[in-house]
């Protein structure tokens, strides 16, 4: 059995050199690739980086682009707004008195409160101006209907 032994111990030396060669080597391949794994990987980064500071670039021109055309769109409304700010002022003439009919609307709309409604429940007012009878008669939300004194 010693003989055994003993030839096993010297395959065992003379491979011993060989198979630390080849961990060596095992090694500087593992040393390669993780360098080249690394420089991918910065590579990818960089590319990653560099797509993301494009976006947020486009994100700032399109920013922009819709502070500019919410600028535009503002002055076309206000100019609208100023072009409906004319008022017309309607006057009911009748024999030797007269009176307006946007102080007609108001005394319809505060005699309908009076009578216990809300006046933002308003959505439709119809008013029948009647000088003969000195009278104006109403109807609000095709539900409502009175009078009141024209003047």
């Amino acid at each position: 059995m010693q003989k055994k032994y003993n030839k096993a111990n010297a395959v065992a030396k003379a491979v011993k050199p060989e198979v630390k060669e080849t961990v060596q080597e095992a090694a500087k391949t593992v040393e390669a690739v993780a360098e080249k794994v690394e420089t991918a990987a910065a590579k990818t980064v960089e590319k990653v980086e560099e797509k993301a500071e494009a976006a947020v670039e486009a994100a700032e021109k399109k920013t922009e682009e819709v502070k500019k055309t919410v600028k535009k769109s503002a002055k076309k409304t206000t100019a609208k707004k100023e072009k409906e700010a004319a008022k017309t002022d309607i006057v009911l003439q009748y024999q030797s008195v007269e009176t307006s009919l946007v102080s007609l609307e108001d005394k319809v709309k505060a005699q309908f409160v009076a009578e216990g409604h809300r006046a933002g429940c308003i959505r439709t007012l119809n008013i029948y101006v009647k000088p003969e009878e000195y009278k104006a008669y109403y109807v609000i939300n095709d539900k409502f209907s009175g009078s009141v004194d024209l003047f």
